[in-house]
């Protein structure tokens, strides 16, 4: 089975969150009318790490979606059986229609990247864009991406990529189906 997956150049991200924004629009997460701020679900999140002294501050941001976890906590987890991996793209995938609300997906997931829709009693997740990429198409993070940060494709190619780039792999946090390009050390800010 080949593995789809993102690439994260965190030379590249700058936590602008636009990924995010296009993917609660794309996936219709977004209740314009009554959105509380903080309760708007989301598949992706910005995280970011300042370290450093002044003058001498490093600043990096990177995007944590959905890993699509080789051996799936939440599929181990889930009772009524709706998540599944997709055996022709490694992408793991939730039936809202098999779904019982159940939650342990939820508590599961090691990345807290499953939300819960509390009307409908089902979880809901990342799933890659699955509706685009079974056409061709990128995630919509992928595609929006103001600093071409987010690369969508086969894991092993990301991989490849990344080594005839000349760049380090953080294998710390590319432990699953999401590989993280380590920062270079030229990217910190200077500030007089």
């Amino acid at each position: 089975m080949k593995q789809l997956g993102l690439m994260i150049d965190l030379d590249r991200c700058i936590g602008c969150k636009t990924c995010i924004v296009a993917c609660r629009n794309n996936k219709g997460l977004v209740d314009h009318a009554g959105a509380m701020p903080g309760e708007i679900p989301h598949y992706l999140r910005v995280e970011s790490a300042r370290e450093g002294t002044f003058p001498h501050i490093t600043a990096r941001s990177w995007v944590v979606p959905c890993q699509h976890c080789k051996n799936a906590q939440c599929i181990k987890a889930c009772p009524s059986e709706a998540i599944a991996k997709d055996a022709q793209t490694g992408i793991v995938r939730i039936d809202k229609t098999k779904c019982t609300g159940a939650r342990k997906c939820i508590e599961e997931c090691p990345y807290n990247v499953i939300q819960f829709n509390v009307a409908e009693n089902y979880a809901h997740k990342c799933d890659l864009c699955f509706e685009r990429v079974v056409f061709g198409e990128k995630p919509v993070c992928a595609e929006v991406c103001l600093t071409d940060a987010i690369t969508f494709g086969e894991l092993s190619e990301l991989k490849a990529r990344a080594h005839e780039a000349g760049r380090e792999i953080d294998k710390k946090m590319s432990a699953m189906s999401v590989v993280y390009l380590k920062p270079t050390p030229k990217n910190t800010l200077a500030t007089r």
